[in-house]
């Protein structure tokens, strides 16, 4: 289907996606002549499978002149500027970009414009997300519960996100990404995704690609939406409002949405267990349990039920023991809700100068549903309650769950943020226009979460546990919780992570034409821009850091054959930036498109790109003093230094691309698009140590000290920053090195094609189409120095192959569209000996049924359906850790059905 305009020119200089600039109305064409104009505009094709319909991407290219009508003035329309390029008016020279119109927001299934973009196979579930908080890829950092987009499996940190092509504050605390939910979906004109390496329009962090997120401008009306979703155990809400005016020289809208969801807990999925003995797995639930175990020269020893008073030896048997789940009570979503607004206004103050503002602000909070807290201790013998099976008068080790005493958990998070733009655009004649901005965008998180433990807190409990008054002690040989409510609170604690981040950023750019050549003007943009960021970390140490960064960069653009022939089109863009406090970078993108015929594009790109790393990277390290197990599963007191590293340089890339697009002349309504990629990615920070089994690991061992020298534990100790201290240097047993370092490498190459055919007939439309990503290598180092390993298809990496395809078709007022979504096999190579993961496929249905003017003071009203994972197909067995299910490759929802509707005004 063609780019929905609700102000349709009837000069179509611009085949602009969604809400365009001020044209002259006129009559829609009809869906044929949509077709015809998209091919006559050269434009590449791109196509986005969301949950609606196939979206061409709408890209400016040579205008398609017709006539005004009479009485309509024909108006040349300014040229719009699309993401790949400071150019106006020019596609992305060589990378292909998916673009996503207002009409496929709408038809899509997805409540967040973060789920609408994960939809696409280019879009891996790896990094930050909501469904997963364990220590691969760094999720147990994202305290509160974003998801950020990670284009091509290359990392969150790693892509790029725009509003109307300015930085984003940086969210997920000290895992830095921004997560494009926060923006409100009635809020947003199109999505556009460039795939491809782009430092060198862009800057720091475009390695994967960038997402750009376009507001909705020129909107007259208004519009309302409400929808309802839920599955077996869940439920989520969503209502939302956008109004809009537009007047001859100007327009105005805000929109706004609410967005509620509860928890899913783990036992509503049965995959969602850590007793993995119904899949064939081993039984891996927690000895810390109510009523506990009892260790004694490594036999264990079942506590019996009850009160724990007046045991006696004889009440254990040797070699039993209690388990309970880690998930009990635990939650797989988190809750959450979430207020958002946004705005845009345009206003001209001459016929050549437009002032522009617009920006969002979103508040978010949620509760993470966790098991009870739990621990291992020893109990003296002075301890009122004291047994011991095995060797009566010496010290026995207790693991116990505080289920009876505490309940389970619950960890509250919350985060603020806004970004406002503001700027100029003006006319400077002989086609050249220029710009200047102001921008400010801020995000404020804060989480909390309860502890006990070692340091002054261990003190209280190893006190408690000593203490000889039966009405004070701590007893851990009880199943009831009939334990002091005092004793127990005066060991338990807080743990707060409070993080502030702010971003300055203004600039000015210049672009027009240089000079006329026979197949058309050389272009060029200019500009500059300087950044000013801030972060600081309240909670738990208070740290403060800035940033400084000048940048300047340009690009031309460089027509060298064109006219009623073949067609080659060359573009060079280059970015400076200086940092002040990681050196200075350039980067060079280059890109070639060439048309044999007006129905086939040919395309390349190649360029640099970087990833400097952020303030939290590079800020002081947060230590933690834990005790952690080691290969022969025996405890160790560890050093576990983890958070910043201030030695860490910027992360280095270089990508190229080879592509091919087709549309046919003979088959109206087909596209097809492939693309080679190929990213040679360097110096890469990451945490190979933030692993809570780091002493059990051999590809660790770079990483950990056992027996460290005392004076490197004073060295460490030193530095300050623990939570908590160790009570002496003496008892640190190991050393982990869990900060963020500079790794190595990552080499990965790949395919992506996308197909799409779309026909129409007297009794209305039908389309199919397909979109599929094949890896074709994913090679990394984990430590420094070490050789490259092939992790293509193994647990926490990318699978080779995602796809989704479509078939769908539309009679008057009703559509209806099945979608497939198929995730390869991969192998768990983390259990021994190595699981195969078989492939996964999902099958989701969209149903709409639309009514046009049902009464006077409505444009049209929209009902929607929609159903994903129609047959509640349960994902795959996989023993990932202790959990017989991968939240990184599958949803664990399953089955859900969303009511809705739509209304416009």
């Amino acid at each position: 289907m063609a780019c929905k305009e609700p102000n349709p020119p009837k000069a179509y200089t611009d085949f602009n996606p969604v809400d365009n600039a001020r044209k002259p109305t006129g009559e829609m064409p009809d869906a044929r002549e949509r077709i015809t104009m998209r091919k006559s505009l050269n434009s590449n094709f791109a196509a986005l499978l969301g949950s609606g319909s196939l979206i061409a991407l709408c890209l400016p290219g040579a205008a398609l002149a017709q006539d005004a009508g009479a009485g309509i003035e024909e108006e040349v329309v300014p040229a719009i500027v699309v993401t790949g390029s400071r150019i106006r008016g020019i596609e992305p020279t060589g990378s292909p970009v998916i673009g996503l119109g207002r009409e496929d927001i709408e038809a899509s299934s997805a409540s967040t414009t973060t789920e609408l973009l994960s939809e696409l196979p280019q879009v891996f579930n790896f990094g930050a997300t909501d469904a997963s908080f364990t220590s691969a890829n760094n999720q147990n950092a994202n305290r509160t519960f974003g998801t950020g987009i990670n284009l091509r499996g290359l990392g969150t940190e790693s892509t790029l996100t725009l509003l109307d092509g300015r930085r984003l504050p940086a969210a997920g605390t000290q895992s830095q990404f921004f997560d494009p939910s926060v923006i409100p979906t009635m809020a947003i004109a199109r999505l556009e995704v460039l795939a491809d390496g782009s430092s060198g329009i862009y800057g720091s962090d475009a390695v994967g690609g960038v997402v750009n997120i376009l507001l909705r401008k020129n909107f007259d009306g208004a519009e309302a939406m409400g929808r309802v979703k839920f599955a077996d155990g869940f439920e989520e809400y969503q209502a939302g409002l956008a109004l809009g005016k537009s007047w001859a020289t100007g327009s105005v809208m805000v929109a706004g949405e609410y967005n509620k969801r509860g928890t899913l807990f783990a036992s509503e999925r049965d995959f969602y267990t850590d007793d993995l003995t119904p899949f064939g797995g081993p039984d891996l639930r927690s000895t810390n349990s109510a009523p506990g175990n009892i260790t004694v020269g490594g036999v264990s020893y079942a506590i019996p039920d009850g009160d724990g008073e007046n045991l006696t030896p004889g009440d254990f048997t040797a070699g039993t023991r209690n388990l309970q789940s880690a998930y009990l009570g635990a939650g797989v979503l988190p809750e959450q809700e979430r207020y958002s607004v946004a705005a845009t206004f345009e206003q001209e103050i001459t016929p050549n100068i437009e002032f522009y503002a617009q920006g969002f602000y979103a508040e978010r909070d949620g509760v993470l549903a966790g098991p009870a807290l739990a621990a291992q201790f020893d109990v003296p013998p002075s301890n009122p309650f004291y047994v011991n099976p095995g060797a009566p008068g010496e010290r026995v080790t207790v693991a116990y769950s505080f289920i009876n005493e505490l309940g389970t958990e619950r960890s509250p998070s919350s985060q603020q943020a806004y970004h406002i733009t503001g700027g100029l655009n003006a006319q400077l004649g002989a086609d050249w226009s220029a710009n200047v901005f102001y921008a400010y965008g801020h995000d404020k998180e804060r989480s909390l979460t309860r502890n006990l433990g070692s340091g002054p807190l261990g003190g209280v409990l190893a006190a408690a546990l000593a203490d000889p008054n039966p009405a004070t002690a701590f007893n851990p040989f009880s199943s009831t919780g009939n334990n002091n409510p005092d004793t127990i609170n005066s060991f338990v604690g807080s743990f707060r992570v409070d993080t502030d981040y702010g971003i300055h950023e203004y600039g000015a750019s210049v672009d027009g034409p240089l000079f006329e050549m026979p197949a058309g003007e050389v272009r060029v943009a200019l500009g500059a821009a300087r950044q000013e960021i801030n972060f600081k970390d309240l909670a738990p140490f208070q740290t403060d850091f800035d940033r400084k960064i000048n940048s300047v960069f340009g690009e031309v653009f460089v027509p060298v054959i064109g006219g009623n022939g073949p067609e080659l089109n060359l573009s060079a863009a280059v970015r400076y930036d200086d940092y002040n406090d990681v050196g200075d970078t350039v980067n060079p993108k280059f890109g070639v498109t060439f048309r044999p015929v007006e129905s086939l594009t040919l395309r390349g790109s190649y360029g640099t790109s970087f990833r400097a790393p952020t303030l939290s990277d590079t800020g002081l390290p947060f230590n933690q003093y834990r005790p952690l197990v080691d290969s022969n599963n025996n405890l160790r007191n560890v050093l576990f230094i983890r958070g910043g590293n201030p030695d860490l340089q910027p992360e280095e890339a270089t990508t190229w691309s080879l592509g091919a697009d087709w549309q046919p002349d003979a088959i109206d309504g087909l596209s097809l698009s492939v693309t080679y990629y190929n990213v040679d990615y360097t110096n890469r920070i990451a945490t190979p140590g933030n692993d809570l089994l780091a002493l059990q690991k051999p590809e660790l061992a770079p990483i950990v000290t056992f027996n460290p020298p005392i004076d490197l534990v004073n060295a460490i100790i030193a530095g300050g920053l623990f939570s908590p201290p160790p009570a002496s240097p003496a008892d640190v047993e190991a050393i982990v090195d869990g900060r963020k370092v500079n790794l190595g490498a990552n080499k990965t190459d790949g395919l992506e094609f996308i197909g799409s055919y779309e026909s129409f007939a007297d009794w209305g439309s039908w389309r199919v189409g397909v979109n599929a990503t094949k890896i074709l290598s994913f090679d990394r180092s984990i430590i420094t120095g070490t050789p490259l390993r092939d992790v293509l298809d193994t647990i926490n990496n990318p699978a080779s192959f995602i796809a989704r395809a479509y078939a769908g078709a539309e009679v008057g007022g009703l559509s209806g569209t099945v979608f497939v979504n198929h995730y390869g096999s991969y192998d768990n190579d983390s259990v021994t000996p190595i699981q195969d993961v078989p492939s996964h496929t999902e099958f989701d249905l969209a149903l709409r049924y639309t009514l046009e003017q049902p009464v006077a003071f409505t444009q049209s009203v929209t009902f929607t359906l929609d159903v994903q994972d129609i047959f509640d197909n349960d994902p795959p067995y996989v023993q990932n850790g202790n959990l017989a299910f991968d939240p990184n490759a599958h949803s664990p929802i399953g089955r859900t059905i969303a009511i809705g509707l739509r209304a416009g005004f």
